[in-house]
This record gives structure tokens, C-alpha cells and sequence, in this order.
């Protein structure tokens, strides 16, 4: 009978840690949605940016390689929040 008790007591266990894993991974699912999302949403407005500072009379060559390497941080972000990366 003690180790039907025991064996009980291993499966709740190994099922509450199941349930652990689960919600988790539901959260980590979650959060790299929501942060994909804000990535999205910062590359279009980086982008729009570029357009008008493209049409301004004053371009320089430094803002646009910054635009250029901020572009490409977000857009591995934005890559590595889809599971692409």
C-alpha cells in the first residue's frame, strides 16, 4: 500500500512539472508574439523615417548606415521572435 502512495505521489509530480513546462512555454510563445508584434510595428516606423530623411535635402551618409545597422538589429529580432533564426 506505501508504495502505491509513492508511486501516486512520483506521477503527481511528474505531472505537475508537465504543467510547468506547458504554461512556460505558453508564456515564452506569448511574450515572443507580442515582442515580434512591437519589432513589426518599430521596423515599419524605421522604415517610414527613412523615407522622409531620403526626400530632406540634408542626407548624410553616417544616418543612413545607423538607419542601416538599426534595421538590421530589429529585423534579427523580429526573425529570432518567429523562430527563424
Amino acid at each position: 500500500m506505501n508504495s502505491n502512495k509513492s508511486h501516486s505521489s512520483v506521477q503527481e509530480t511528474r505531472v505537475y512539472q508537465i504543467e510547468d513546462r506547458i504554461y512556460e512555454r505558453r508564456k515564452l510563445l506569448r511574450f515572443k508574439a507580442i515582442t515580434g508584434n512591437i519589432v513589426q510595428n518599430a521596423l515599419k516606423t524605421l522604415d517610414e523615417i527613412c523615407v522622409e530623411e531620403m526626400q530632406g535635402d540634408k542626407s548624410s551618409p553616417s544616418r543612413m548606415e545607423k538607419y542601416s545597422l538599426l534595421h538590421h538589429y530589429l529585423d534579427y529580432l523580429k526573425r529570432f521572435c518567429e523562430g527563424k533564426v
